[in-house]
């Protein structure tokens, strides 16, 4: 890649990020309930994460403990707003049981280290590299930059990553484009913006503030 290129695509990436970053949610709870979230949330929007999270909540409770002592099938139900609660459900419940016979409970993960929690939480089924790096982002200010669906459709589509590239290669590009404390910023900026604009099924690029230097514009609007 040329300095020319690597110039646009990090003018791309910090005008998504002033444009689309609406600020940082404060994080509530434990960083066990922020697992859970995390968990929750995955493949559903924000509205159907927390109405999952207020069930869980207040119908079984949200720490290893209650988790263990309530049937399965009731926290089933307190997740099927977000959808796959038959997934959901197992990986929580296995969450919450490592936590608690390897751990002792769950305040010990906010004395673990970043490197610590990673290789803890990298064990446990159905948690992936995505799951951990939200986690160490939101909840212990790893400055990376987590890849979701949409950041790894849109870094695909500026051409900042090949379609082949696997998380780690998507990550390690974007972080390369960004400045240090600026990398959840634009995690969630571009977030936002393939939610809003480079969606997936028929980007908005007419009304994409870096239409003019997106290689895939002329795949979606070919005469324009």
């Amino acid at each position: 890649m040329t300095d020319a290129e690597s110039d646009i695509q990090r003018l791309m990436v910090e005008t998504i990020t002033e444009k689309f970053y609406a600020g940082r949610g404060r994080r509530r709870g434990t960083h066990f309930e922020t697992l859970v979230g995390i968990i929750i949330s995955q493949n559903t929007n924000d509205k159907n994460t927390l109405k999952a999270i207020t069930q869980l909540r207040r119908r079984v409770g949200i720490d290893p403990d209650s988790i263990l002592s309530a049937p399965k099938e009731e926290i089933i139900n307190c997740l099927r707003p977000a959808g796959l609660y038959n997934v959901k459900a197992p990986r929580i419940i296995e969450l919450a049981r490592r936590v608690k016979e390897e751990l002792g409970g769950s305040r010990e993960i906010e004395k673990m280290s970043e490197e610590e929690v990673s290789k803890f939480l990298s064990k446990i089924k159905g948690i992936g590299p995505k799951t951990v790096d939200v986690f160490m982002a939101f909840s212990k200010g790893a400055d990376i930059v987590p890849v979701d669906t949409h950041v790894s459709r849109v870094s695909k589509r500026l051409g900042i990553a090949d379609e082949k590239d696997d998380y780690f290669k998507i990550r390690k590009k974007l972080e390369n484009l960004l400045p240090t404390g600026k990398r959840l910023e634009a995690h969630l900026a571009i977030i936002n913006f393939g939610r809003r604009i480079c969606i997936a099924r028929r980007p908005k690029c007419p009304i994409c503030p870096v239409e003019r230097y997106c290689p895939s514009k002329k795949l979606f609007y070919p005469l324009k």
